[in-house]
């Protein structure tokens, strides 16, 4: 399942306004966040190249490779990797034959680069949807929830309610995926979080190894009540509002990282 659904979209022109109260959810029109973001971040030169390569915003087309499993189901496991509990280092965990998040985003990062034209045009709807599913913590989950689609807690109506949700029970992945930000939908002020640092990409694999690293270390958060031992049995608005922070910081990741990459792949500046 790939991140952000069903969010109404807030624009942005400058890092600075990365996180605005209106976001809804980290689906659909998020992953579009993340590459608008994304896109208010790089050169001027990496702009002007990706305008003439894709011929419209990367943002409207940063969903794109969740509509085409139908048509290329080969892809599905594309979008995550399993990785054991307590896994620490995304090194440590095999890659399936199929494919995974880490060496889809690998090979096409370099397609970006070095590719040709049409393998860099499809590369970079990849990398913008790649960089975002990266950075939600599911989509490294355990293969026996299936990244947490089949650890599932109780709603209450009340709850549901202000979640728009009418289901009795909501899996890990969607509180994570949306739920989290929905909830925030209230006018406030997103929190305040530490800058995020560009990313050094001298060597663009080593950068995604670590990348994915950090959102391990976020999925084993005893705060994220994921690991075994640790679980609930109900969602609660405590729950909602104290994972807040860690989401936000994960879409911030995700946009300067993004960014980072397209520099990398498309900018004329050394």
């Amino acid at each position: 399942m790939g991140l952000l659904r069903k969010s109404v979209f807030c624009a942005a022109t400058a890092f600075s306004a990365l996180l605005c109260g209106s976001a809804q959810a980290w689906w659909e029109d998020g992953h579009q966040r993340v590459c608008d973001l994304a896109m208010a971040q790089v050169q001027s030169a990496t702009r002007a190249a990706l305008a003439n390569l894709l011929g419209e915003p990367l943002g409207k087309q940063c969903s794109w490779a969740d509509e085409i499993k139908g048509k290329r189901p080969d892809t599905k496991s594309w979008h995550y990797l399993n990785a054991p509990p307590d896994t620490r280092r995304i090194s440590a965990v095999p890659r399936p034959k199929g494919g995974d998040i880490i060496s889809a985003l690998i090979e096409q990062t370099s397609l970006m680069k070095h590719g040709s034209t049409h393998q860099r045009r499809e590369a970079v709807l990849w990398v913008g949807h790649l960089v975002g599913d990266l950075h939600q913590p599911l989509h490294l989950g355990y293969a026996s929830d299936l990244g947490g689609n089949t650890y599932r807690l109780q709603l209450p109506e009340g709850l549901g309610k202000q979640l728009q949700e009418k289901r009795d029970t909501v899996s890990m992945h969607a509180i994570w995926d949306g739920l989290i930000l929905r909830y925030e939908n209230d006018g406030g002020q997103a929190p305040s979080l530490e800058t995020i640092e560009a990313p050094s990409l001298e060597d663009p694999e080593a950068a995604i190894l670590a990348w994915a690293d950090e959102t391990l270390t976020v999925l084993n958060d005893p705060n994220v009540h994921y690991r075994h031992g640790t679980r609930l049995q109900a969602l609660d608005s405590h729950y909602l509002t104290s994972n807040r922070p860690a989401v936000d910081q994960q879409i911030y990741r995700a946009a300067k990282r993004l960014a980072a990459l397209l520099d990398w792949a498309f900018s004329t500046k050394s």
